[in-house]
């Protein structure tokens, strides 16, 4: 006796299409989203956004939050491991505001093809389609990151539709064309933009229809994110500014990324912090409604009670010790 099996077939102008925003921590990811999304809303297009942080709170979903935007969040775990089987549910959840575009945006360390799995299982792929895999890369990091850090960085930009080089204003001309010719060898058939703060067409990029051409391939073991390790430090009081800035520029190689809202005791207002392997920037922000102040950091086996006792002492003046 043959078996037979009826083989599905899924119209895609009747479902949603999803573009996966992936790139390691500090790349740029969430100013490309917020692009993409004042492109949407300026052309009456309904957007919903998914947003994964490897950590206990969610900083650049609290910004875009405080910008006017729903935002549904999956904090504490990544998103295709830890809380992976959850994923449908969240796009399913995601599906009942009818939206005509999905943007999902990955923590860094995310595996891409544990997220193709996820986005493409049979309970939401009636629903949704992947129209598009973006890879945001920082050309100054990329090669330190890729070699020493996690090999999922390199994953990430073999599988991807579009990769943006972004930051390279910050980049020589040299660094450019050979972070280019690397992505061109890791992914032959990627279209590759070179950007500033993730300033592209973003018109065209929103069309980018394909689903994947190839099927990715599995490594031999699953994802363990165990050697990522995340601090999350509530602010209770404010921080001596030159003493905050003191602790992130001095923080161990092995915190790679860090970010949050603080407030400071020469000023009446609340501020954003973003530090990746070394840079350090600070900038005034009003938001709506006032995320509460934290630091969020993210590296590999950094000394956790010794950062968070150097916060606390950046609370205190130097004159009160």
């Amino acid at each position: 006796m043959i078996e037979t099996k009826e083989r599905l077939l899924f119209s895609d102008a009747a479902r949603i299409p999803v573009h996966l925003i992936s790139g390691f921590l500090g790349s740029g990811k969430t100013t490309l989203l917020q692009h993409l999304l004042n492109y949407c809303l300026a052309n009456g297009i309904k957007p919903a956004v998914m947003m994964n942080e490897y950590g206990e709170i969610n900083i650049d979903g609290e910004l875009l939050r405080g910008q006017g935007y729903s935002v549904r969040e999956m904090t504490n775990g990544c998103i295709c491991c830890t809380i992976g089987g959850t994923l449908g549910l969240a796009i399913q959840e995601v599906l009942t505001f009818k939206p005509e575009v999905i943007f999902i945006e990955a923590t860094g360390l995310a595996d891409p093809v544990e997220l193709v799995d996820q986005i493409t299982k049979e309970e939401v792929l009636p629903f949704v389609r992947l129209a598009s895999l973006i890879a945001v890369l920082d050309p100054i990091n990329f090669s330190r990151l890729a070699e020493e850090m996690y090999s999922g960085i390199r994953q990430q930009t073999e599988l991807a539709d579009v990769v943006l080089i972004n930051k390279r204003d910050l980049a020589d001309q040299q660094t450019l064309q050979a972070l280019t010719a690397e992505v061109r060898a890791l992914n032959p058939r990627c279209e590759i933009l070179l950007t500033e703060r993730g300033q592209v067409d973003h018109a065209r990029l929103l069309q980018t229809s394909g689903e994947m051409t190839r099927q990715p391939t599995r490594s031999p073991s699953a994802p363990v994110h165990d050697h990522f390790h995340t601090l999350t430090v509530l602010c209770e009081r404010p921080f001596v500014r030159e003493r905050f800035e003191q602790v992130i520029r001095t923080l161990p190689s092995t915190v790679w990324r860090a970010k949050g809202f603080v407030r400071f005791t020469d000023s009446d207002e609340q501020w954003m912090f973003q530090y990746v392997l070394g840079d350090f920037a600070v900038e005034w922000i009003d938001l709506l409604p006032e995320p509460p102040e934290h630091v969020v950091l993210i590296g590999k086996g950094f000394p956790r009670d010794a950062l968070s006792a150097a916060l606390l002492t950046a609370t205190i003046p130097r004159f009160s010790q």
